[in-house]
C-alpha cells in the first residue's frame, strides 16, 4: 500500500525524520509512506486568498487520477483510530494509493476539499505541521496494528 503525505511546509528536520522513521520501520514492507513537501507560497505581495490559490495549484499537481484523497482540515469529520484503520483497510483492499493533503497555515482551498474523497480532522486542537505529520504517521502505524490485531492499540 502506498501512502502519500502531501503537505505545504518545510522538509523534515532531523528530530522529525528520526521520530517518523521510528514508526515507518515498524510497518510491513507493503506499507510505503512517501512525503511530498511543497514550499509555502506566503509572501507579503500576496493576499491570503492568492496564497491559498497558489498552494492549491501545487497540491493538486501532486494528486494522481485514481488516488483516494483525504484532506486534513480542522473543519473535517472527527475520526477516531478505529475509523481511521477502517479507511486504510478499505484503501488497501481496493489496492488504492491514499494521499493525505495538508495545507499551509491558511488552510485548504474549497477546490481541494471538493476533490477530496474524505475530509477529516484529527482533533479540535491546532497542531504545527511538523508535529501533525508525525501524528499522522503514528496513526498510520496504529491503524496497521488494529488491522493486524496487534497489541499496540489498547
Amino acid at each position: 500500500m502506498l501512502i502519500k503525505i502531501i503537505s505545504i511546509g518545510n522538509k523534515l528536520n532531523s528530530w522529525e525524520s528520526e521520530s517518523i522513521q521510528h514508526y515507518k520501520k515498524q510497518l510491513p514492507k507493503n506499507f510505503k509512506i512517501d512525503f511530498i513537501n511543497l514550499k509555502s507560497q506566503q509572501n507579503p505581495k500576496y493576499s491570503k486568498k492568492e496564497v491559498i490559490k497558489k498552494e492549491s495549484e501545487l497540491l493538486i499537481s501532486k494528486i494522481l487520477e485514481n488516488e483516494f484523497v483525504v484532506a486534513c482540515d480542522s473543519m473535517g469529520e472527527l475520526t477516531d483510530s478505529g475509523e481511521f484503520s477502517c479507511l486504510l483497510k478499505s484503501c488497501q483492499e481496493m489496492n488504492k494509493t491514499i494521499s493525505f493533503i495538508i495545507g499551509g497555515s491558511f488552510g485548504l482551498s474549497q477546490e481541494i476539499k471538493s476533490k477530496a474523497d474524505k475530509i477529516f480532522s484529527a482533533s479540535l486542537l491546532t497542531f504545527p505541521h511538523r508535529l501533525f505529520r508525525l501524528i499522522l504517521v503514528e496513526q498510520i502505524f496504529r491503524a496497521h496494528t488494529i488491522i493486524s490485531n496487534m497489541p499496540y492499540h489498547k
